[in-house]
């Protein structure tokens, strides 16, 4: 059984290697658009994000954070990118949508990292550590895999579309719709991450970024 499986992975990853570089390019080019953005932020905008930042730390400090909502909040920005590459898998039209998902996710996190970096000096580097980091440990590699699913099913719309073979598509929704089910399972781990493990993380290097 083991050995079906790593052979199903590793036939998935020969075939659609192509697949997975083009989202992984995307999403790098997200992270560096998300990183350049920073800098093109006026002073008046940073100093306004940096007190934001700084009031945060430390209510989060004194008070702790809520974490049944950000669990909610989670979840449902997971849920809706979720149905979002699930839908454009479906359609020709993820082949162009899917990669800018990537990309968006990726400018998310270079934007993120980028400017607690650059707002608070050598200390932004953990505290981007403690707060990107953890959840995005499941995010990442999951976004991929959903995208690269998702193109592949979109692939082969559009290919039936042209040899005018549309029932053959049927057969390929049950597996698609269980493969993403189960990489949706392991984005709801990420939310909890997030939501219980991230904040406390976070709260523990608190008092060296506002020392720092």
């Amino acid at each position: 059984m083991l050995f079906k499986v790593n052979e199903t992975i590793r036939r998935h990853l020969a075939e659609n290697i192509w697949l997975y570089c083009i989202v992984v390019f995307f999403l790098i080019f997200g992270l560096c658009l998300g990183a350049l953005t920073v800098n093109n932020i006026n002073d008046t905008t940073k100093g306004e994000l940096h007190s934001y930042m700084e009031g945060f730390l430390n209510i989060t400090y004194s008070e702790g954070i809520f974490s049944p909502d950000i669990l909610k909040q989670s979840f449902f920005f997971n849920l809706i990118t979720f149905v979002i590459i699930f839908l454009f898998g479906m359609t020709y039209v993820g082949i162009i949508g899917i990669p800018l998902i990537a990309g968006f996710r990726g400018y998310c996190i270079g934007f993120t990292v980028a400017f607690l970096t650059q707002s608070f000096g050598k200390e932004g580097y953990l505290l981007s550590v403690a707060s990107v980091l953890p959840q995005n440990l499941i995010y990442i590699p999951a976004t991929i895999i959903l995208c690269v699913c998702s193109l592949c099913l979109s692939l082969t719309v559009l290919r039936n579309k042209y040899l005018r073979k549309y029932g053959e598509i049927s057969a390929y929704i049950m597996p698609y719709s269980m493969t993403m089910l189960v990489l949706f399972v392991f984005m709801l781990a990420g939310s909890i991450i997030e939501a219980y493990l991230t904040p406390y993380i976070i709260k523990l290097v608190i008092p060296y970024i506002l020392k720092g």
